[in-house]
């Protein structure tokens, strides 16, 4: 299994998720912005993408869109993380949104439905 992809340029939301997640048996992996996104998996294909909406040099619907276009990450799930109103992110392709701040049970729970329990370590 792939690593659940956290893009979100806020070093300490990503590196909480990053470490609740790793703490409940995920792989993870983490870029600042949707370009380090698409190189990372170019080299690994993650199982789940939690990107967030805004970011420097490639914001979070522009990776989504690019995504859609590319066979080999059209199929990655996207759940899209942002404090923006809902007019701002509700017509985009994302498997779901996680409204900012959100606590930790709404992103197990998500991360659950799209990624699966973890293996066993």
């Amino acid at each position: 299994m792939g690593p659940i992809l956290i893009v979100d340029d806020e070093f300490g939301i990503a590196e909480a998720i990053q470490d609740l997640l790793r703490d409940e048996g995920y792989r993870t992996a983490h870029a600042i912005n949707g370009l380090q996104a698409l190189e990372q998996m170019a080299v690994e294909r993650p199982v789940l993408v939690l990107l967030d909406y805004m970011m420097p040099v490639m914001k979070g619907p522009e990776l989504l869109e690019a995504m859609g276009k590319d066979p080999n990450l059209s199929g990655i799930p996207v759940v899209m993380m942002s404090a923006s109103p809902p007019e701002s992110w509700i017509h985009l392709p994302c498997a779901a949104f996680l409204p900012k701040p959100f606590d930790l049970e709404q992103l197990l729970n998500t991360v659950y439905r799209f990624a699966g329990q973890p293996k066993p370590r």
